[in-house]
C-alpha cells in the first residue's frame, strides 16, 4: 500500500525536526523525491553549468525519471522514516565537557558553551603550518562536526612581541 498525503505531509514535517543532518546526499535524494512526489517527473530546463547547486538539485530529481508520483511519495515516507528512527537512537558520546579532543604540541583545541576553539599554538614560528598540524586541524574539525558545538573558531596565539 502507497502512502497517503497525509502520511506524506507529515514527513515533510518530520524532516525538519531531525536531530542530525542527515548529509548532502541524502538531502539531494529528500528533495529529488519531494519534487516528483509533487510535481511529477522533472519539467524544467537543466541549468547553466554556473549554477551549480541548482544544477545538482535538477540532476537529482531528472535522474528520478518517470517514478509516479506516489511511488516517489512512498519512497519519500520511507526514507524519512529511516533517518528519524537512525536519529531518535540514543548514541554513545560522551558529553562535551568529557570529551577528548585531539592533542597536539601546536595546536590547543577546546570546546565549551557550543563554541570550539582551534588555537595554532606556534608563535616563534608565527604560526606557520606544518603538515602535522594540517592533519590535526582536520581532526579537530571533524570532532567538532561530532559534538554540540554550533561554531568553531580557528585562531592563532598571538606572537611574543605584539602586545
Amino acid at each position: 500500500m502507497l502512502a497517503s498525503q497525509k502520511d506524506f505531509n507529515n514527513a515533510v514535517s518530520q524532516v525538519k525536526l531531525l536531530k542530525e543532518d542527515p548529509g548532502n546526499e541524502v538531502k539531494l535524494k529528500l528533495y529529488a523525491l519531494y519534487k516528483q512526489a509533487t510535481e511529477g517527473p522533472c519539467n524544467v530546463p537543466k541549468p547553466g553549468m554556473l549554477g551549480f547547486i541548482n544544477k545538482t538539485k535538477w540532476d537529482a530529481w531528472n535522474a528520478l525519471g518517470s517514478l509516479s508520483k506516489e511511488a516517489a511519495r512512498q519512497n519519500y515516507v520511507d526514507l524519512v522514516s529511516r533517518l528519524s528512527a537512525s536519529s531518535e537512537s540514543p548514541s554513545p558520546e560522551a558529553p562535551a565537557a568529557d570529551r577528548k579532543q585531539p592533542e597536539s604540541d601546536s595546536l590547543v583545541v577546546t570546546s565549551e558553551d557550543g563554541i570550539t576553539t582551534i588555537r595554532l599554538n606556534r608563535p616563534a614560528k608565527k604560526n606557520a603550518l606544518t603538515t602535522q598540524m594540517y592533519r590535526d586541524i582536520i581532526a579537530a574539525l571533524q570532532a567538532a562536526s561530532k559534538d554540540e558545538s554550533a561554531i568553531t573558531v580557528l585562531t592563532g596565539k598571538t606572537f611574543p612581541w605584539i602586545s
